[in-house]
């Protein structure tokens, strides 16, 4: 699958833009703040809806814009589907318009995304579950419907304290976060084995020497071996907290308190690990992503990486660079003067334009 064109107007710092990238390895060089990792967002959005930069769509309009638009077309095998989006500013919020093309993937990369080695439990859950939901569609929508019933049972703990029907009155949503979050918990798992075996095996190329890679889910509830069963002690532990939740105004087991263990070797990651360790193995957990939509699906995702060589040695960047180059369509910034694998197709951004294509041959630096 890749992105044939892209046409943009109002989006950020470009007032418009026509855009043609290769199928295969692009890279987006210039100095800072020129606009490479808008053209690598809008991509995204494209084909996603999404922003790997921002969950607010509005930061996208431009500053003498009232909207943005995105068009582009999408090209898989001898299928090719245009897609129209445009962002649209209503007061403090926003309008996304258009309709995504539903066979489109695309996975992203960029500095931040460290946090899912080095931060806190959110983001790794986040990951776990967009990682999941490119597997099971389905997945986004019971995660969506379960937020919603925490939300709802937290208001509950804050208006029922100190009530003696307080456990009548949760028990119907106590039932419904346990189905919805035993739903939830099975398919991470799920998504978690293939995410984990693609994993392994790419840390073995980009990390060779490096101690065993281990991704291991930790739960608040331990997981039984059906779904029924984990539904059935997901219940049980949230009659049994209800006092406690009651207390703090917290629902403080289920799937939304469940974290991803990664480790490198016998210590976790994002304590042991070095800045340039972490920084590969975030990225590894990506391209994991793609490896899984490409088994379970048979397509490839196209790949948006973001300052993607920083903070890396040159033994490093060299297997990065190797690596991508094998994995369809892959747009990555960097820096003028930066390495490039050969026969890259090298684009200079600067002032918010894209120059014309120049299909550079020469080794990685």
């Amino acid at each position: 699958m890749y992105v044939r064109w892209l046409e943009l107007a109002g989006f950020r710092n470009y007032t418009s833009l026509s855009f043609a990238p290769d199928p295969g390895l692009n890279a987006l060089l210039g100095p800072n703040g020129q606009g490479k990792t808008s053209v690598l967002e809008a991509l995204h959005i494209l084909l996603t809806g999404r922003s790997f930069r921002t969950p607010r769509l509005a930061e996208c309009i431009g500053w003498d814009a009232g909207r943005a638009a995105l068009v582009g077309e999408v090209v898989e095998g001898g299928t090719a589907r245009e897609v129209r989006l445009a962002v649209v500013a209503r007061g403090a919020g926003v309008d996304v318009q258009g309709v995504l093309c539903p066979w489109a993937r695309a996975v992203s990369f960029q500095a931040a995304d460290l946090d899912l080695v080095t931060g806190e439990p959110q983001g790794r859950r986040a990951y776990l579950d967009g990682a999941t939901a490119r597997l099971v569609p389905a997945h986004g929508e019971a995660c969506r419907r379960y937020r919603l019933v925490l939300r709802q049972r937290a208001r509950l703990l804050g208006d029922l304290a100190g009530r003696p029907d307080a456990g009548r009155l949760l028990d119907p949503w106590d039932e419904q976060l346990s189905s919805l979050g035993s739903e939830i918990v099975h398919r991470r798992l799920d998504g978690l084995g293939t995410l984990a075996a693609a994993a392994r095996e790419i840390r073995e190329v980009l990390m060779p020497g490096a101690g065993a890679l281990e991704l291991r889910y930790a739960a608040t509830v331990e997981p039984e071996a059906s779904v029924a069963l984990t539904r059935d002690r997901l219940y049980a532990a949230l009659a049994a907290g209800r006092a406690r939740d009651l207390r703090c105004g917290l629902t403080l087991v289920g799937p939304h308190r469940d974290d991803l263990v990664v480790r490198l070797g016998r210590a976790a990651a994002g304590v042991a690990a070095s800045r340039g360790e972490q920084r590969l193995l975030t990225l590894i957990l990506r391209l994991a992503e793609a490896a899984g939509v490409r088994q379970r699906l048979g397509t490839s995702p196209v790949f948006v990486l973001d300052d993607l060589l920083s903070e890396l040695d040159r033994q490093a960047r060299s297997r990065v660079l190797a690596w991508i180059r094998t994995q369809g369509q892959v747009l990555f910034s960097g820096t003028d003067g930066g390495p490039v694998p050969e026969g890259a197709v090298v684009w200079t951004v600067r002032n918010a334009e894209v120059g014309s294509p120049d299909a550079l041959v020469r080794g990685v630096a």
